[in-house]
Order: structure tokens, then sequence, then C-alpha cells
């Protein structure tokens, strides 16, 4: 049967043309709006993981100053930063659960309480760790971290001195006062000539 000339008496090869354009017109119009949705999702996995990684580099530094505001921080963070890691989360609620415990008087933390409290942070650090790419030993984590005795020395003394202000203002504690004897050796001026007395 001879089809005459026509849109519907089209060839295979017009077919073809006709569905290339279409694609054409589709990915004109799509193409970009994909592209950018890429970019997006991109640039969002991008910013998550350097969030990740921002808190763990905190925590890393302040491991051994765990009162910084720093460190606070960062811990406060885990929960949304690492809530897709099941093993980091249970090890970031023992370390809360840890830390929430009831306080005690300084002369009654034993050495044991304090080693379980560095066990239970260790855990948590190894787990990041891990969930980004790093290896660490755990004896390693709890090993190898270092904090100056200067730094210590200061934190107890400027405790003791908050703690000793705070009981003088609220009329705990009363303000010793002794009379003071100057030292005549720490004069830095000689002392007056003696006057001797006239002889008639």
């Amino acid at each position: 049967m001879n089809c005459p000339d026509g849109f519907w008496c089209m060839q295979f090869k017009d077919w073809l043309n006709v569905a290339i354009l279409i694609a054409t017109i589709i990915a004109i119009i799509v193409g970009p709006i994909v592209a950018v949705k890429i970019t997006v999702n991109s640039e969002e996995r991008r910013e998550k993981l350097r969030r990740k990684y921002q808190t763990f580099y905190a925590l890393m530094r302040t491991r051994r100053v765990t009162l910084s505001s720093e460190h606070v921080s960062a811990l406060n963070t885990i929960q949304t930063e690492f809530h897709d890691d099941v093993k980091v989360i249970e090890a970031y609620k023992k370390y809360i659960e840890n830390l929430s415990l009831p306080a005690s008087p300084p002369e009654q933390i034993t050495q044991k309480f304090m080693e379980d409290r560095r066990d239970v942070f260790n855990e948590m650090m190894f787990e990041i760790g891990r969930s980004l790419g790093f290896h660490f030993d755990k004896r390693d984590l709890a090993k190898y971290s270092y904090t100056p005795q200067g730094w210590v020395d200061t934190e107890a003394e400027q405790n003791a001195v908050r703690k000793l202000a705070l009981e003088l203002l609220l009329g705990q504690r009363g303000l010793p006062v002794s009379p003071f004897q100057p030292n005549p050796a720490a004069n830095k001026f000689p002392p007056p000539p003696s006057v001797m007395p006239r002889t008639p």
C-alpha cells in the first residue's frame, strides 16, 4: 500500500529525528535542574562531613581540658552531626550518662571513677574516629594526650580562689586581718641618720 506524502506517513528516520528533537528539548529543560540538584546535594554532603571533622578535631584538641567551652560545645553537637551512626550515638549516650552521675566531693572521687570516665570517653572517640575513617588503638587514645601541669595547677588555684571569694561574699567565711609589719630589708631607701644629742 502506497502512503502519500504527509505527517502520518513518515519513515523511520523521520521518527528518529522527532525523538531526538523531543529528547533535546527535555534535556534543555530538565538538565540544568538536575545539575543544580546534584550540586546542592554534593555541597550538603561536603558540609555535613566538614562539621563532623570539626566536632572530632575539637574533642581531640580538648580531651584533657574537658571544662573548656570548646569541648562542651563540640560534645553537644555529636547527637545531631552523627545521628546516622548507631555506634557513635550509643557510645555518646554512655559517656553522657557517666557525666550525669551525681557529683561527689573531690576527696571522695576515686581513681577507678576517673578511669571509668576516661574509658567511656575514649570509646566514644574511637567510634567517632572509625566513622570518619581513622584507625586508632584505644590504648593510644588513652595514653597519648598531653596537658601541661601548669594548666592543671592554674585551674585548681582559680577554683580555690573562686570558692574562697564566694564563701566570703555569702558570709560563710571571715576575712582574717593581721597587723602588717614591713620588712626593713625590703625598703629600697636607706634608713634615716640617727640624730646625735648635742653636748653643752
